[in-house]
């Protein structure tokens, strides 16, 4: 983190405990599930319930990140996901696991990182300058797959057979520690707002829509949103199912489970640090390739029986993901007015996580239907052919980066002068 400053430390190793947090509980979830039924529907349905606060809370969570101190609404938020997790553990302790129950919960944690997600982009282009911004935002995405999907998983596999709610436990701490660390940032995180700003329902609406038409009439943001609904929608597909796929059709254990979950993020560590060092020309094909390796990397662990390969795809989608996140927010956080940028976070993530409640209900249905192995295929194939229509604008993004602030971007008119993160 040389050159990056302290407040850069501090919000790194927030987001490193925090991950490491949800690695662990993300992977204890689903072996509770499995432990409760082994329906796919109802699995999913897990999944789901922990998707769809992204349709219900996103946009007035954007214009709240616009409208108050995001660092103490981000603090706030993980105090009430540490008490959250905190019951968890007692409702697991207690034997009182069901689905109803596991959905209850995951629903209220889903609404907390909604929250959260929303504000997260807005303090990174506060801490570093615009330059560093590519820098920052591949350190601070490097970490947080690490976390959440390297060390996470086979630690959450390990600890839920040591004991069920073990995992639940130190999910609970890491919020706690994020929240300290967080609370130690410095200076001003707060937006500026005109004087004479409508703080009334009907102002926080047309604040939601500014930023709707912010982001739909900028093509090339508009091209980023659409894009990646369709890889979260493949993603949710096969995340619903993922469980399942790994204990009967690939025959591992738990464990075995928890290290091939964390797969992903040996590609994704080897994907933040290249992703740091594309130069501004290379970004637009750089995207392209990082879309359609996202696609084909899913197709492949559909079409496989060996954990091995299962593997080495899972490893090779976590690159070309890496890859996409830190780019597209270098974009976002380098041409949106900070004005607008919880907006138009939570606008992309509306449009584009929105799609994940859906892609994980399909998922379940068409793995019951016809096999664990459909919604992969299926999947892949969707963002292929979402990466060859939107190749032509992507290829777009080289010129946004390569020149100066786009009006109203960091460093421009309403941006951040002088002077996150979350996955897109």
């Amino acid at each position: 983190m040389t050159g990056l400053g302290a407040d850069f430390r501090r919000l790194w190793l927030s987001s490193a405990v925090s991950n490491l947090g949800d690695g662990v509980r993300l992977t204890a979830l689903p072996l509770l599930a499995a432990a409760v039924t082994r329906d796919p529907v109802a699995v999913a349905a897990v999944s789901v319930a922990a998707e769809v606060p992204w349709l219900l809370v996103s946009l007035p969570a954007g214009a709240l990140a616009d409208r108050v101190d995001r660092r103490r609404l981000m603090v706030a938020v993980q105090l009430v996901r540490m008490s959250l997790a905190a019951l968890l553990t007692a409702t697991v302790l207690a034997d009182r696991s069901s689905i109803a129950v596991l959905c209850a919960f995951v629903f209220l944690l889903g609404i907390g990182e909604v929250v959260f997600d929303a504000a997260a982009p807005t303090l990174l282009p506060r801490i570093v300058p615009r330059e560093q911004l590519t820098r920052g935002n591949a350190r601070l995405f490097g970490v947080e797959l690490g976390a959440n999907e390297f060390a996470g998983p086979p630690l959450g596999g390990f600890l839920f057979r040591v004991g069920q709610a073990v995992p639940f436990v130190l999910d609970a701490v890491s919020f706690a520690a994020s929240a300290a660390l967080l609370s130690r940032l410095r200076g001003t995180f707060r937006p500026e707002r005109a004087p004479d700003a409508d703080s009334s329902t009907a102002g926080l609406l047309r604040e939601i829509g500014e930023g709707f038409r912010w982001l739909w009439r900028h093509p090339v943001i508009r091209t980023l949103s659409v894009v990646v609904t369709f890889m979260n929608l493949a993603r949710a597909m096969t995340m619903a199912v993922f469980v399942l796929y790994a204990l009967e059709t690939l025959h591992l254990s738990a464990v075995g489970y928890g290290v091939l979950s964390s797969a992903v993020a040996v590609g994704a560590v080897a994907g933040s640090w290249a992703a740091g060092r594309i130069r501004p020309a290379a970004a637009g094909p750089s995207l392209v390739a990082a879309v359609l390796g996202h696609g084909l990397t899913t197709v492949a662990m559909g079409a496989t029986s060996h954990p091995w390969v299962a593997g080495a795809s899972s490893a090779g989608f976590g690159f070309a993901t890496m890859t996409w996140s830190v780019l597209t927010a270098a974009v976002r956080q380098t041409v949106v007015p900070d004005r607008l940028l919880g907006r138009i976070s939570s606008v992309h993530r509306f449009l584009s996580w929105g799609s994940l409640p859906l892609g994980s209900l399909l998922g379940g249905v068409l793995a019951a239907t016809y096999g664990l192995r459909v919604p992969f295929v299926a999947g892949g194939a969707a963002v292929v052919l979402a990466a060859l229509v939107a190749a032509r604008t992507l290829l777009g993004v080289s010129a946004l980066l390569d020149g100066p602030g786009g009006p109203g971007g960091v460093g421009g008119p309403g941006g951040v002068g002088g002077v996150s993160g979350s996955g897109s």
